[in-house]
Order: C-alpha cells, then structure tokens, then sequence
C-alpha cells in the first residue's frame, strides 16, 4: 500500500531568467510572422498590375462586370482581344488598316495617318472618286481593278465598310484598328450634320432630344438621300455598319455577335474618340512609332448649340433602344483601352501628359507662324519618350492638310514615278487632279477595265492639263553654221522689184565682207532697173564692186 507523502514536489524549478529568455523568443516569433504578412501583403499589391497585364498579353480578359444596361453578358464570349506593345520597338509597322468611322473623329486620324504614310514614302490605296473606296461597298467588286502600286500596297486610310476581303490585297503583318465615339454624342453629331431636324420637320433648341422622346420618327419615316442615309445609319447601329455589321441586326442575333468576335480578333486596337490622347500614345507605342508622328491639329469639327447638353433618361433610354449594338461596341471597347493603360503602369500617364503639352505647343506656334523668316522654328527637346526634332513652317503646312490634299501628293508622286519611268520626264508635283487614273496593270494580271487601265503617259499628262506635246528642239545648236545657199556661186539672183518704202528681204547667206555703203541719201533712192545688166564673172570669194551713183 501505497502511502503518499506530503511534502515539496519534484519538478523543474523555473527560474527568473529562464523565463524572460523564453517571452523574448516569443516576441521574435512574433515579429517574424508580422513581418512574413506585411510582405506578403506588399508582393501582392506591387505584383498585382504585372499580373493583369501579363494576363491580357496571354489574351485572358480580365473581367470588370458587364457593360453599362446593354442587357449582354460580355463575360460569356470565349474570344477577348489583346492590345499588345512590342517588347522592343527596333522598327517601325509600316503597313496598317485605319477603318473610318463617319462623324467619328476619323479625319483627323486620317491625315495623320496620311502624313506618316507620305513622310515615310509608303504606297497608299487610293480611291478613284477621291472619298471612298467603293469596292469594298459591293461584294462583286474584283479586286485587280482597284488603283494598283508597285509591290503592293502599305496603308489603307480611306473611308470604307470593313469586310475580311480586305486582308487579301494587304501584307500579312498588317495591323488593323478604327475609332470608336460615345454613341449619344456620336448620334447628335450626325443628327446635326444631315440637318436631320429640318428633314423631320423637329425645330427649337435641342432637336435631338425632341426626336428621341418618339424614336419611331426616326425608324419608320423615309424621305430624301441624307434623311435616308441617316435613318438608316441610326436604324443599324451607324458605327457598327462601318466594321462590317450589316443592316437592321441586333447583338443578339448570332450573326452579330460572329461579327463582335471577329472585330476583336482582327483588330490590334481602337481609338477611343473621348480618349484621344491615351488612344494615340498607346497606338504609337503598339506601332512603335515616334511621338512627332502623332502629331495632329482637328479636321472637321463641327459646333451647335446642343453639342454639349446631355440627354435626359428617357431619350437615353430610347437612344440604345434603336442603336444597341454600337454601345456594346463602345463599352467593351471602352473598358479595354483602361484595362490596357492600367496595366502599364503610372509611366504610361506621364507619357499621355507629357504628349499633350508637346501637341498643344505645336498647335499653337503653328497659329503664329505665316513664314520661316518672321518666327524661329520650335525646338522639341529629347526625353524619355522622344528624340528631339524641330518644328518649322512645312511641318504646320502638313499639319493643316485636309485629306483631298494629301490625295493631290500622293497621285503626283506616283504620276511622276510612272513618267519618269516610262519617259524620263519630271512631274511639277505642285499641281492638283482632280481624279485617279489608272495605272498600267503589272505584268502576270489581266485587268477587267479595257482600255482605262491601259493608260499611257501621255494620257496621265492630259488628265493633268499638261502639255500634249514639248516645244520642238532648235535644229541647230548655236555652234553650227546655217546651211550653204541653193543658188549657183557664179551668178547673182534678179533684184527683187520693191517699192522704196520696202526693204530687201534678209539675204540667205551672210558674206565674208559687206559692201560698202551707198553714198546716196536715204530719202532718194535710186528706181529698180527693169533688167540687171549681166553679172561680170568673179570669183567664188569675190564680192561685187559697189555701183557708182
């Protein structure tokens, strides 16, 4: 049996140090675990926007919830468009695709484009009527009747409807992109430019919205061409039409939403008029171009008195009702260039601030300037985004070119190449047509349009109003002598009977010597004789002797 005894326990005795030894290791612990959480939190929050852009260079759209009441679940589409950069710019993309979008800012980015293409010597299709290239507005149009360019074609810039068929007359390495605006802005701009009020018979101030308080104005009534031409536009969704979404469809349909998909596959990216100024630096840096070349001054910009005034709910409302399709594009399209700019970085503002004040200098000396000598030229210093260059009177000429003149440079270069090729005359490049001729077709082609493609030099100048024909050439340089005289060197030719107010006509060959002069007055001259007497013999270098008055 066992007896317990009372007594001290037998247990390790914790002294006083021990103790504080084992709460400092605690502490240690402790701060290594916080410290552990606080580094984690900050890889997480510096890794997160690599991440992101990383994602969407893999073609993984990162989703920021549907876009604004178009009742269209965008997160469903399986295809998302990438805005890649090149990982290092060494050249510049010279073949590109700009699809115009009408009363959508596309003008402007015409003519810049433009510039480029001229500056850099690019070969750019150019329409024959001056506006449009109407062969992409009709299915059967054959595409070996379109203008034709040595070695193909670099730039497409000119207003037509996207179709894929376009892809077939470009490089393979070609890139694509268009311009979106804000669909209620976008519909107030085309309501102005068709006077689409006085058509309606809508007047007071803010017609636009008067008519979308009763859209089937817009949607049943038919008239004129420009009435016709905007109701249609409204009725399919204007911006939509023009990359290729045919009439009176709806996103809901599979056909439009193919086209959706389609648009965001093919196209590298798109401006966002409401966003120029980022849209345009993320475009040079996917074109790798240089900041000068995005350079611009506003082409038809137009102002009323309601540009400005929002629209109320209701007409709002009613507004994506008849033109859904183009604020699906417009949202998602809208979301992506902010997702783009966001995985950038903070850099990539910089940069949009930074250009924005380069372009409002240049705008602003090109209002001062009248000529080189009367303003210094500008100085753009190198930085971070750009070498230095200099701005100067041609560089605000170009500027402020429209797009028909930059059509008039591009034919006379190209007219000049084709007569300096064919008949080594130069073209004054000052000129202006009014029209495209048509180039002779390559050989290896057969072209469909007769003798209109066959056209000769001579035919390319007389479309110019150029001279038919050089003046004749002199049939003998200043160093020749005039040919010898047709008569007999032993006999004189008859006097010619003139009156004494008549003077000899010019002799055919000038003599070694003249003869001295009569010592007659010049008031009385001597009659004609009817007949000479015969001319004594002389010698072939022997001169007459002068009559004896």
């Amino acid at each position: 049996m066992f007896q317990m005894s009372q007594g001290r326990l037998n247990r390790p005795r914790v002294t006083h140090s021990k103790f504080a030894m084992d709460k400092k290791k605690m502490l240690m612990l402790q701060t290594v675990a916080v410290l552990l959480v606080i580094a984690a939190f900050m890889i997480l929050v510096y890794e997160f926007p690599t991440y992101h852009a990383s994602q969407q260079q893999n073609g993984h759209q990162v989703s920021e919830g549907p876009a604004q009441d178009t009742g269209v679940q965008m997160q469903s589409m399986q295809q998302s468009i990438t805005w890649r950069t090149a990982p290092s710019c060494d050249h510049p993309k010279n073949n590109f695709v700009f699809i115009q979008v009408n009363r959508a800012g596309s003008t402007t980015i015409q003519c810049m484009l433009l510039r480029y293409a001229y500056n850099h010597h690019l070969n750019v299709m150019l329409p024959r009527n001056g506006l449009e290239l109407k062969w992409m507005k009709g299915s059967n149009a054959a595409f070996d009747e379109l203008p034709w360019a040595d070695g193909g074609h670099n730039v497409i810039a000119h207003g037509m409807t996207y179709k894929w068929r376009v892809h077939d007359v470009m490089p393979p390495d070609t890139a694509f992109f268009s311009i979106l605006r804000n669909p209620e802005n976008h519909f107030k701009s085309m309501f102005h430019y068709y006077d689409v009020g006085k058509l309606l018979g809508v007047t007071g101030k803010n017609q636009a919205s008067k008519i979308l308080k009763n859209p089937s104005a817009l949607t049943n009534k038919k008239g004129g061409i420009g009435e016709t031409q905007f109701v249609t536009s409204v009725r399919m969704s204007a911006q939509a039409r023009d990359l290729g979404f045919g009439p009176g469809t709806d996103f809901d349909q599979p056909k439009s939403l193919e086209n959706f998909r389609n648009i965001t596959r093919d196209f590298g990216m798109m401006v966002i008029l409401e966003h120029l100024a980022e849209s345009l630096v993320l475009l040079r840096r996917v074109l790798c171009w240089e900041l000068r070349d995005i350079l611009y001054l506003e082409k038809a910009v137009t102002t009323y008195s309601y540009k400005d005034t929002p629209m109320g709910t209701r007409q709002l409302s009613n507004l994506k009702l008849i033109n859904k399709i183009d604020f699906q594009l417009y949202d998602f399209f809208n979301q992506t260039l902010w997702k783009t700019i966001k995985g950038f970085g903070p850099e990539f503002l910089d940069e949009v601030k930074y250009y924005r004040e380069v372009n409002i200098e240049v705008a602003e000396y090109c209002g001062q300037i009248e000529t080189e000598d009367t303003i210094s030229k500008l100085s753009i210093p190198a930085g971070k985004w750009t070498p230095g260059f200099l701005v100067h009177q041609r560089t605000c000429e170009e500027l402020k070119l429209g797009f028909e003149d930059w059509n008039t440079k591009f034919i006379m270069r190209r007219n000049a190449g084709f007569r300096e090729k064919s008949e080594g005359v130069v073209t004054d490049t000052k000129g202006k047509v009014g029209t495209l001729p048509s180039p002779p077709l390559p050989k290896g082609k057969k072209g469909k349009t007769g003798k209109k493609s066959q056209q000769s030099a001579k035919d390319i100048l007389k479309e110019m109003n150029a001279p038919d024909e050089l003046p004749p050439a002199p049939r003998h340089s200043q160093y020749e002598l005039p040919p010898p005289p047709q008569q007999a060197p032993d006999e004189l030719p008859p006097a010619p009977q003139r009156s004494p107010e008549e003077l000899p006509p010019p002799s055919q060959h000038v003599p070694e010597e003249l003869p001295p002069a009569p010592q007659s007055s010049p008031d009385m001259l001597p009659p004609a004789p009817d007949e000479l007497p015969p001319a004594p013999p002389l010698a072939h270098n022997e001169l007459p002797p002068a009559p004896q008055q």
